[in-house]
């Protein structure tokens, strides 16, 4: 019997772990799943508001998009969470290295500004980055919206 119950309970083991590693695979995809949506929507609320044409949003979007891997590139190798266990000195190298970021972000960007003026017009060039903060705002306030949605039905 005791057999019986280890067997049992090494079945029971294993299918836990099983179907916990599905989830989170499913998790996963669905944080992929997610990423895309939100791509594809800001891809269409920045070509609505930048009024790109056909021959435009084919010369812009690969800039783009080289531009914000750059960033995005750049963005992952900050460390931008201060804790409170931190000491003076390396809470010092943090901030200089945030500042430092932000000097190779402002240097990424007039890299781009060039780039992006043999696909869209300057005047388009300069809606850009607002329209990204825009956009940024538009996903957080409907995020809150969705979780006080979810708080106030239970």
């Amino acid at each position: 019997m005791n057999t019986l119950n280890f067997n049992a309970k090494t079945i029971l083991l294993f299918f836990m772990l099983f179907t916990s590693f599905f989830a989170s695979a499913q998790n996963g995809d669905r944080k992929a799943q997610m990423k895309d949506k939100l791509k594809a929507q800001k891809v269409a609320f920045i070509t609505t508001e930048l009024e790109l044409t056909e021959a435009e949003s084919q010369k812009f979007w690969p800039v783009f998009n080289s531009y914000r891997d750059e960033i995005d590139e750049l963005r992952a190798t900050v460390d931008r969470k201060p804790n409170k266990d931190m000491t003076d000195k390396e809470a010092e190298d943090m901030m200089y290295a945030m500042l430092d970021a932000k000097s190779k972000e402002i240097d990424i960007q007039k890299k781009y500004i060039q780039k992006l003026k043999s696909a869209i017009p300057p005047r388009k060039i300069a809606q850009l980055f607002r329209l990204e903060k825009d956009f940024k705002e538009k996903v957080i306030s409907n995020m809150k919206e969705r979780r006080m949605g979810r708080k106030g039905g239970m």
